[in-house]
């Protein structure tokens, strides 16, 4: 709820923007970040969405992958850049200052190994998501992991309950950091299906609305071609295939 307030307010000042992220989630941060470098190996093509100062970027050129890191605020991209230098990494990451709905204007079909995202979703309505997750599918290669980790909207009745009370309760304060509301995302686990990925675990945190889903792209079958009559005699094998 305040979380995306708070966000806002530290981006411009980088040397910030690690302690409160750190305070905000209670430390879960640096465990959600963990487990998505464990996903990562040596030799993959990484792109993080809202990367902020680059600490999971970090975590993945240490192990051996190419980072790329996308941003709308080049103080954090400024800041990405110079902890890779100092780690003595610099020469695998690359950094891109745009928005998430221009993936299509930066990158091309199939060109990753791993797409990620912790705390950047929140802030963007439905119809925006299901085209960030649709493009996030386009430039995955073949087999390649979604990782996306942000706040969610409590699934059962009581906690969801308890969660609006604390969304009105908050909103006063919310609205005068950002200036408009921003809330969890809904059904994110549906949105990353409908995209066309395949969810292969979910993992929360007690006490917390954060949710990492890990998702690859879908293999689909693709119907064999229609055969002549010279050929019909012949057995067609149907084809799998990544949409």
């Amino acid at each position: 709820m305040l979380m995306y307030g708070w966000m806002k307010f530290v981006e411009i000042a980088p040397e910030r923007y690690d302690w409160a992220v750190k305070f905000m989630t209670g430390g879960r941060i640096d465990q959600i970040k963990d487990r998505i470098a464990d996903a990562v190996r040596p030799g993959d093509r990484v792109l993080d969405i809202g990367c902020g100062t680059g600490t999971l970027g970090l975590r993945c050129m240490k192990k051996g992958a190419d980072f790329v890191g996308l941003d709308s605020s080049r103080y954090m991209l400024e800041q990405t850049q110079k902890y890779a230098d100092t780690a003595g990494v610099g020469n695998r990451l690359t950094v891109v200052h745009d928005s998430v709905t221009q993936l299509r204007a930066h990158f091309a079909d199939e060109s990753f190994d791993v797409v990620t995202s912790t705390m950047a979703l929140g802030e963007f309505p439905r119809d925006f998501l299901d085209f960030i997750m649709k493009e996030c599918r386009r430039i995955l290669k073949p087999g390649g992991r979604l990782l996306i980790a942000d706040e969610v909207w409590p699934e059962k009745f009581f906690p969801r309950l308890a969660y609006q009370v604390g969304l009105v309760l908050l909103w006063i304060p919310q609205f005068l950091l950002l200036r408009r509301a921003l809330f969890p995302i809904k059904d994110l686990r549906q949105i990353i299906v409908s995209a066309g990925f395949k969810v292969t675990g979910v993992t929360t945190w007690a006490a917390s609305s954060f949710h990492l889903v890990e998702a690859e792209k879908e293999l689909v079958a693709v119907s064999p071609q229609v055969v002549s009559p010279q050929t019909e005699s012949a057995a067609v094998t149907p084809v799998m295939a990544y949409r």
